[in-house]
């Protein structure tokens, strides 16, 4: 999908069918992004929505984003960001989705058993991760964001991104190397 041709439709023709192909294809990502903010998945459906009505409102000052990705999640971190602001929940954190499938494959019950825990413990130690580390960790292994762009969305060097990610690596590594060892 060409994004930037569609944000110029967007922007100089205000072409509906591309900004429905945009919408629908950040979408589902944004909402994930924004969830993990609020922990309420209709705050974070109006958060998205109200970002994604900026873009069409923007006509043609739209062609003036560079990276429309690295837009979007900024937004929608700031308009989450704001929310909890208003409300004052932003102590609490959901890690609700974690691959852990790459480690372990089902197939026998016994299996079944082991990837359910591996997935339980591991998804309690992504919650466990401080809030940054958290957010950098999902950012980069679960939307494919390069550093560059999760520094340009939490206002944050790469080297601070990377230290991040460093330090959640280490802390899941162990947590890994502990269940290998107790499993046995």
């Amino acid at each position: 999908m060409d994004i930037l041709a569609l944000q110029q439709q967007v922007a100089i023709y205000r072409d509906e069918n591309a900004y429905k192909r945009l919408f629908l294809h950040f979408y589902k990502g944004l909402i994930r992004f924004a969830d993990t903010y609020v922990r309420q998945h209709e705050v974070a459906e109006e958060i998205v929505s109200d970002v994604m009505l900026k873009i069409w409102t923007m006509q043609e000052a739209l062609t003036g984003i560079r990276n429309l990705k690295v837009y979007l999640f900024k937004a929608v971190r700031n308009g989450a960001i704001n929310h909890l602001l208003r409300n004052r929940h932003y102590t609490t954190w959901d890690i609700d989705q974690l691959a852990p499938e790459a480690f372990v494959s089902a197939g026998t019950p016994e299996d079944e058993t082991i990837h359910r825990e591996l997935k339980h413990r591991f998804a309690e130690a992504v919650s466990q991760l401080p809030p940054k580390c958290q957010m950098v960790y999902k950012l980069i292994r679960e939307n494919s964001f390069t550093y560059r762009e999760v520094a340009a969305i939490l206002d944050i060097s790469e080297n601070t991104v990377d230290r991040h990610l460093s330090i959640a690596m280490q802390r899941l590594g162990a947590v890994l190397q502990t269940y290998r060892h107790t499993s046995r």
